[in-house]
């Protein structure tokens, strides 16, 4: 289990962001969601990644070892880690290593890049990569489970929206419930 402590003043200033609201216009589909998960495509490094969760619950970002090796990254650029991750059913999950990549959220002009720290994990996952706490923080993204969809301020200071693709969260949602 990974554990961080930073203390941030009480008196730091609050960065000035457009406020993000979600309205009956956010809605993507006419059906009501009621379990799909958030599952969007992000750019990350040079290449679009599909099947990306976004997981309020999550307390690290997570590539999975099949994604690192798909999008050819130089192993090189793989930091070793030690430690283990301990999933929902209390398994324990070794960490390959880290890496940090490139990673854009949203299409430009309504687009914010970052370089996110991808902890590799070698295990299987109906996603490619889990973008957690961290990365959902660093980027102000806002996540609506209702409205299937993700809000943040773009690099333009405008507020963005990225919607969830329903198909692939789907499949992802019942790949994830088969029996392995």
């Amino acid at each position: 289990m990974l554990a961080v402590q930073n203390e941030t003043p009480t008196d730091a200033p609050t960065p000035e962001v457009p406020d993000i609201t979600f309205t009956s216009k956010d809605f993507d589909n006419k059906t009501p969601n009621l379990d799909d998960p958030v599952v969007i495509s992000v750019t990350t490094g040079d290449l679009l990644v599909r099947k990306v969760l976004l997981d309020q619950g999550s307390s690290a970002d997570v590539m999975f070892l099949s994604t690192f090796k798909k999008m050819q990254l130089n192993k090189k650029i793989l930091q070793p880690s030690s430690g283990e991750f301990v999933g929902f059913s209390r398994e324990r999950i070794p960490m390959t290593g880290y890496v940090w990549v490139r990673t854009t959220l949203g299409e430009p002009p309504n687009s914010k890049t970052l370089d996110i720290q991808y902890l590799i994990v070698d295990c299987f996952s109906p996603y490619n990569i889990i973008l957690g706490r961290p990365s959902l923080n660093t980027f102000g993204a806002i996540v609506s489970t209702i409205h299937l969809c993700v809000k943040f301020c773009s690099e333009k200071g405008t507020i963005a929206t990225v919607h969830s693709d329903r198909k692939e969260a789907r499949q992802c949602y019942n790949a994830g419930l088969k029996i392995q």
